[in-house]
């Protein structure tokens, strides 16, 4: 047990002077490290925390304890506590351990130059060793409390925020005004809802997904006023106060060139409650949608653009048999069937242009034209009819990637 035993008599001559040090540690406290860092409501609190340290520092000494037992006096526990629960960073908290240690310190090293004697060196590099094995220990403790008391707010916090964002989605029936006080979120405005999730694990998966949260901040221009929430395991759903939608392609040029292992789902923009609902819900099927096309799917993808496609997840035997009515063997999971289809696709959207077709896929016009003919030859698929159809299957292909697996 490591005792201090001669410095005993300086502990119970810090006695009669403990009210003057903590008086004078609360009024240098409150000059170095201002309440509104703190908050002003917390005042007295922080007092009593300064008292009861002060009061057990002398009490440890005075009475020979071993500092590397000392647990923090409940006072001082509770006021660290309420920091966390405020969200004060817990080096506001040590740093007032600091001014206390060196206040303690510079009474107590007075008391041993009050007394002269060969002594003095070695009492000093004792107090100070005190003094050392004290504060790492209060340090220490104070921090897993303030530590495990942040984590039970957040966790409770988050929780809470959960409970009301379904209730928001799902009820008809919720008190909107309480909702919005617990989100820190109106609700009376304009939503553009995103969901975003992460191909990585672990902590690179929680770095990708807060990386993304800033990019779409900045991208949507709201200052970090957006609502977040968990949507499934190493996802989030967003929802962001706008009043015009960003540019896609800007917002997919940023994604790409970050190289965060993100993918964006989009959804609709919409108004009050029923916009934030809507917002949300259609967001959540361009995710599903755009994780049935998988690794072929665009890294960013809005609701508006693939809206058709979105709403068609209901019956998959259904899909697989249109597609495969329409475009036959082209339905097959092959990487050549892929490339006409894809080929054919783009040509249907520019309008049967063999030039403007091979502008968009940086081929030779020969070679468009080539493909087309395999089409129409080889699989029998006719493009110079009423092409509506043809387009749906090619686009179903596209997000439904689960069609091209099966046999008919």
């Amino acid at each position: 047990m490591a005792t201090y035993g001669s410095l005993v008599w300086v502990g119970q001559a810090l006695g009669p002077r403990v009210d003057a040090i903590t008086e004078d540690l609360i009024r240098v406290t409150e000059q170095m490290i201002p309440l509104n860092d703190v908050a002003a409501d917390l005042a007295d609190m922080r007092a009593a925390s300064i008292a009861e340290n002060i009061t057990a520092v002398q009490y440890v000494l005075a009475n020979n304890i071993d500092p590397t037992t000392v647990s923090p006096p409940p006072g001082a526990a509770a006021y660290a506590q309420r920091l966390a629960r405020r969200g004060v960073p817990l080096t506001i908290l040590l740093r007032a351990y600091g001014l206390g240690q060196y206040r303690i310190l510079d009474v107590a090293i007075g008391l041993i130059l009050a007394v002269p004697g060969p002594e003095q060196p070695a009492r000093i590099a004792e107090l100070l060793k005190f003094a050392g094995s004290y504060l790492d220990r209060l340090n220490s403790s104070m921090g897993r409390i303030y530590e495990a008391e942040r984590d039970r707010w957040l966790s409770s916090r988050q929780a809470a925020r959960q409970q009301w964002i379904a209730r928001l989605l799902d009820n008809d029936d919720v008190d909107v005004a309480a909702a919005e006080e617990v989100l820190g979120y109106r609700l009376d405005r304009r939503h553009h809802a995103v969901e975003v999730w992460s191909t990585a694990t672990g902590t690179d998966a929680v770095r990708a997904l807060e990386q993304a949260r800033q990019l779409l901040s900045a991208a949507m221009r709201t200052g970090g006023g957006e609502l977040v929430a968990a949507s499934g395991d190493r996802a989030m759903c967003l929802w962001f106060p706008i009043e015009e939608p960003c540019a896609i392609a800007d917002l997919t040029d940023q994604i790409e060139a970050s190289g965060l292992p993100v993918r964006v789902a989009l959804g609709p923009i919409g108004d009050g409650l029923p916009g934030f609902r809507r917002s949300a819900r259609s967001a959540a099927r361009t995710k599903a949608l755009v994780m049935s096309a998988g690794e072929t799917a665009p890294l960013v993808v809005d609701y508006d653009t693939i809206a058709p496609f979105a709403l068609l997840s209901d019956d998959p035997d259904e899909l697989a048999g249109l597609v495969h009515r329409v475009l036959g063997p082209l339905a097959g999971d092959g990487a050549k069937a892929e490339l006409l289809r894809n080929t054919l696709e783009v040509f249907l959207a520019e309008g049967a242009s063999y030039s403007r077709t091979a502008r968009i896929l940086d081929v030779h016009r020969n070679t468009v034209q080539y493909r087309i003919q395999q089409v129409s030859g080889r699989y029998g698929i006719a493009v110079d009819i009423d092409t509506f159809e043809l387009r749906f299957a090619l686009g179903i292909c596209r997000w439904y990637r689960h069609v091209l697996t099966r046999t008919f």
